[in-house]
């Protein structure tokens, strides 16, 4: 059993994960200035 394609694999679960996370969490922060609720404004770039 080859050991660095398993490990390779374990990071990729880890990296994709990370990052549909992080971006859920960043669309939610934009959302959240834009509307208001928080008191700091992120700017968006496409608009």
């Amino acid at each position: 059993m080859d050991k660095k394609g398993q490990l390779g694999i374990i990071e990729f679960k880890y990296f994709l994960g990370g990052l549909i996370l992080g971006l859920i969490i960043g669309f939610v922060l934009v959302l959240l200035g834009t509307k208001g609720v928080l008191p700091f404004k992120i700017p968006l770039v496409c608009g």
